[in-house]
């Protein structure tokens, strides 16, 4: 709370164009007044930010890798829905790489580069990147980073 405080007082001292609110909000800049701002180049740009969409079980193994890979590869849009949300979001969400643990025929049809984490409980793990697929016997973080940069390279070339 005494952050929340220096910031207001920060804020309000500085002259900032920032709203700050305390409590339980969080700081919400104003939007910007500049009309040199061309909206539909910006929803371009913001397109190609390559997005990861995670929908695997446990939710705390979803959760946690989500989180591992939003600190590691910043550049990357990350997003967990539950599992059986996981056609729909595909659909809504248009990822350039899946992490689930059972794949669908609209993820097999519509996403390029995707992982089934431990299918059916089993001890293997499957990646699919551009339609070659591959097994891991024991599938790690450095292995899903790398598949991660590869969503990425794969996005970035269309």
């Amino acid at each position: 709370m005494l952050e929340s405080e220096a910031f207001v007082s920060t804020t309000a001292e500085s002259g900032s164009k920032h709203e700050a609110t305390r409590g339980d909000r969080n700081f919400v800049p104003k939007p910007s007044d500049n009309p040199s701002r061309d909206p539909a180049a910006e929803a371009a740009s913001a397109h190609r930010r390559p997005r990861v969409l995670m929908a695997n079980e446990p939710r705390a193994y979803r959760e946690g890798i989500a989180a591992v890979i939003s600190q590691l590869r910043p550049e990357v849009e990350v997003k967990t829905v539950e599992p059986n949300a996981l056609d729909t979001s595909i659909e809504r969400f248009s990822p350039d790489m899946v992490i689930c643990s059972k794949a669908t025929d609209a993820l097999k049809g519509g996403v390029r580069v995707w992982v089934e984490l431990y299918p059916e409980n089993a001890a293997y793990s499957v990646a699919s990147i551009g339609g070659r697929r591959m097994e891991y016997t024991e599938i790690q973080l450095p292995d899903l980073l790398s598949i991660v940069d590869k969503a990425e390279e794969l996005a970035g070339a269309n």
